[in-house]
């Protein structure tokens, strides 16, 4: 596995990669490749953000609360946003499995603009979600279709601060970071990572600069979390067991959705917050010049963790992903990735 990862990196010319695989909660193996920063190699324990890994937190979170009575499913969220597009039609159920119909922000034009050229400017959540309902219409009826939208988590994130009236920090910290020991895992109120630091780079704005202190707000809740491959190593197996929540609970969280999507089929379809792909739970985040790779098999309890950052020649921004496939066709041979 090392030769795998060693060559996939020099293939895809990264600048660092992160990398570990365990089964439950046996380590296998964990490695880093190339630097951090110039002279500063990458090392094992070195923290990023992980992007849309957040969301495994996010939804397990959501249920959590569900089965401690502080929210359901099946209210519709205008009981939080009551002029809110489409809301008296929108349930939580709904902005959890991608099903609302929400217009992506991040697709909206003036947005990718003003954010490339403000990168440490902080979006609030309220400016994030006026960018997708500012011109009245949703991407389908909801309840309707399922489509992958930033604007959907943005939502549920305000929906469980306003239905606990507590923050998110607050809300991980005390039902999965602290009970969990998952003492790498932050939810910062600001741009720092906790040290020390894995760097990130980018050519976005059509200079090889360093990225890691970029405004991570624009992502909202999925964005902010910071972590290392130990702790989500840890995570994979209490994730991918249904460890914090009921089996029912668990069962609905990878479930297809109850409207497929575009292009999705029995071993391909986005549950709550993440990929299911041939038995594996995977997700691919891209924010801010990180690249991230995590998969869990629900088979074999293998979890595998990759991060990884760019050099000026990086051609691709899913390289941590990509090495990742590379993993699984020599893990679970006849269950690769298939997507």
């Amino acid at each position: 596995m090392r030769a795998i990862v060693q060559a996939s990196a020099q293939k895809l010319g990264t600048r660092a990669v992160v990398f570990g695989i365990w089964q439950g909660e046996r380590e296998i193996l964990t490695m880093a490749l190339g630097t951090s920063m110039t002279t500063v190699p990458a090392t094992t324990d070195m923290h990023y953000r992980i992007g849309g890994i957040a969301e495994t937190f996010m939804s397990t979170l959501l249920l959590m609360l569900v089965e401690q009575g502080r929210i359901n499913l099946d209210d519709k969220i205008s009981r939080w946003f009551p002029t809110l597009l489409s809301a008296d039609q929108v349930t939580v159920r709904m902005l959890a499995s991608d099903t609302a119909g929400y217009v992506d922000y991040v697709g909206v034009e003036d947005f990718l603009k003003l954010a490339l050229a403000e990168p440490f400017r902080t979006f609030t959540d309220e400016e994030l979600i006026d960018y997708s309902v500012r011109g009245g219409k949703m991407n389908f009826p909801p309840g309707t279709s399922q489509q992958y939208s930033h604007t959907d988590n943005v939502i549920l994130g305000q929906v469980i601060q306003r239905a606990t009236g507590e923050s998110m920090k607050a809300l991980y910290d005390r039902n999965i970071f602290g009970p969990m020991g998952m003492k790498d895992t932050q939810f910062p109120t600001n741009q720092e990572i906790q040290g020390p630091v894995l760097h990130a780079f980018t050519t976005d704005r059509k200079i090889y600069e360093d990225c890691t202190y970029w405004n991570p707000f624009w992502g909202s809740t999925p964005g902010l979390p910071t972590s290392n491959i130990h702790d989500l190593g840890k995570w994979g197996p209490i994730f991918g067991t249904g460890r914090l929540i009921s089996r029912a609970h668990f069962e609905e969280q990878i479930a297809p959705p109850a409207v497929l999507g575009k292009g999705e089929k029995a071993n391909l379809y986005f549950a709550w917050g993440f990929v299911v792909a041939n038995g594996w739970l995977v997700q691919n985040p891209s924010i801010n010049g990180y690249s991230g790779g995590f998969g869990y098999n629900l088979a074999t309890g293998v979890n595998i963790v990759v991060e990884a950052t760019k050099t000026e020649k990086t051609a691709t921004d899913g390289a941590a992903f990509d090495i990742l496939r590379e993993v699984v066709k020599y893990v679970t041979p006849a269950t690769p990735i298939n997507f």
